[in-house]
């Protein structure tokens, strides 16, 4: 199997040429992509390509630039042009530094499969014998990996052809009974994003290659998981105590603790008997490392599961704040909303018990309280809008990071939304009535106010804000409620009235209803650095 490598500063024109390469039916895989000649420059010897596919039009260092330095510097490498210009220079280029072809776009699948057949011949016409069977090994050590990925990812789920592949990649050393270690490292995308412009897939061949490199000789294979974010270590049944995997893996996470500032963490899976069980097995493994500390940096495998009631204890965002964070965006409040992802951030802070998957679990609540509106606030951001975006969250440092970004997005939506809703006057009743919500005022008032039918009212303002009337006023008043219980040690009986209420027994019983607990239940659960109730 050979080895390609798709350069194009385009992010659509990479998936685009590299979908169609994996649908060539050739012996070829693209391993790596990059958005320009620099950074394929950089990336080259780490994922070692036969073939690279190139635009020419690039930025930081052109196609020309770029074929030069192939040429120069590695010339074994065949290289198939695709350009959406004929321009003469571009040409000249690709016939002076030995391009095996020269592909316009927009580029046909017959076009394609022509000029990668050549440069598959061509490649292999360059091999020496010694290097065809280094290649030889390179290409079994490749197809391994990608059957071990395709188990895992159930895109190979018949047993039998399991058993089979099996039988010819997984022969030496022998999988009989195993388990599977799962491993990912902190700060994986600030350093990807800081160090290695943004190329995730450049730090992980990186990480991948010193894996290989320190537990060579062992008896085990290592692969990547599909999201580019795991490194997989299948190993024999008898090679597997916790001790003994910690032992193995303790001098990777020491040489990446050093050279990259980047902390390993490790997830064991219980044995499995079967291949077909890999899937099952990488979940576990995968859970496990996930229940390690959000602040930790201590190594050590994870064999065990967390338990129930740690989950439990490391609740960040309750459904009632959950609740009064989606009624917020839905409104368009942006200062409640800054303000309550503000608070969030603390709380998490201060959470010492928060766990991995903990946190995780508590950045999707907050994603899922944007409802509907999600997919327009996360399309605006490559953070949010990379499904990978959570779960490479493992520090602190990452939770407030996208905690920050989800905030700046969801701010920019909302300003977004008011310029365009400018002409509604359901912009203007929202903020009255936030100015004016502990008066006695209602529908009939406000339709009045803004000479509107008070049906035709009801109906917009439900569309707006995603609440009824009567919903809003009250919720409006329960927020501030509980600032006042956070924030003050005034009573039960003035608070109520501050925020509209005559009587505070009714008061107590629809503040229940929308929190779960009475006033005097929500001050003695807050944290102790707010100051005790008044008798």
């Amino acid at each position: 199997m050979f080895k390609v490598m798709v350069v194009d500063d385009e992010l659509w024109g990479r998936k685009s040429v590299g979908k169609m390469i994996a649908e060539l039916q050739l012996d070829i895989e693209v391993v790596a992509e990059a958005r320009n000649g620099a950074e394929a420059m950089e990336l080259i010897p780490v994922s070692k390509p036969h073939i690279i596919v190139t635009d020419m039009n690039m930025p930081v260092m052109n196609g020309q630039q770029f074929l030069e330095q192939l040429y120069h510097r590695y010339n074994h490498i065949k290289v198939v042009v695709i350009s959406g210009h004929a321009q003469f220079e571009y040409m000249k280029a690709a016939v002076a530094f030995q391009a095996c072809e020269y592909v316009l776009k927009p580029v046909s699948p017959v076009d394609l499969k022509d000029a990668m057949v050549k440069a598959i011949q061509a490649s292999r016409s360059h091999m020496s014998l010694e290097q065809r069977e280094q290649f030889a090994s390179e290409m079994r050590k490749l197809r391994t990996e990608a059957f071990l990925q395709n188990v895992t990812s159930r895109r190979i789920a018949n047993t039998a052809d399991i058993i089979s592949q099996a039988a010819e990649l997984l022969s030496s050393p022998r999988i009989g009974r195993y388990r599977l270690a799962v491993c990912m490292l902190r700060r994986f995308r600030e350093l990807a994003e800081t160090k290695f412009n943004g190329n995730a897939d450049l730090l992980m061949y990186s990480l991948e290659n010193m894996m290989s490199e320190l537990t060579s000789g062992e008896p085990l294979y290592v692969f990547k998981s599909d999201d580019r974010l795991r490194l997989c270590l299948l190993l024999p049944e008898s090679e597997t105590d916790g001790a003994t995997v910690q032992e193995l893996l303790l001098p990777f996470h020491e040489t990446v603790s050093r050279m990259l500032n980047l902390h390993a963490v490790v997830g064991l899976s219980e044995p499995r008997v079967r291949l077909d069980q890999l899937p099952e097995a990488f979940e576990e493994a995968s859970d496990r490392l996930c229940g390690s500390m959000l602040r930790g940096t201590d190594f050590a495998v994870k064999m065990t599961d967390v338990p129930t009631e740690m989950q439990e204890r490391s609740e960040v965002l309750g459904g009632f704040d959950a609740k009064l964070l989606q009624q917020a965006i839905a409104s368009g409040q942006a200062a409640s909303v800054r303000r309550m992802l503000g608070e969030f951030a603390r709380k998490a802070e201060l959470a010492d018990s928060l766990t991995i998957r903990s946190a995780q679990k508590e950045l999707r609540k907050l994603g899922a309280a944007a409802g509907s509106k999600w997919p327009v606030i996360a399309a605006a951001s490559p953070l949010l809008s990379d499904h990978r975006a959570i779960e490479s969250v493992m520090t602190i440092s990452a939770l407030h990071d996208y905690v920050s970004e989800l905030s700046a997005a969801i701010e920019t939506h909302i300003q977004s939304k008011s310029a365009t809703d400018a002409t509604n006057p359901m912009g203007d009743i929202v903020a009255y009535l936030d100015g004016h919500y502990f008066e006695d005022v209602g529908l009939i008032d406000i339709a009045t106010r803004y000479h509107m039918d008070p049906s035709y009212l009801s109906r917009q303002f439900k569309a707006a804000t995603g609440e009824n009337f009567i919903e809003y006023v009250t919720r409006k008043r329960m927020e501030k409620a509980c600032e006042l219980l956070r924030q003050s040690d005034s009573k039960v009986s003035d608070i109520a009235e501050l925020v509209g209420y005559e009587n505070q027994r009714y008061f107590s019983q629809v503040f229940k209803k929308f929190t779960g607990r009475t006033p005097s239940e929500f001050r003695e659960s807050l944290p102790s650095l707010f100051p005790p109730a008044k008798n």
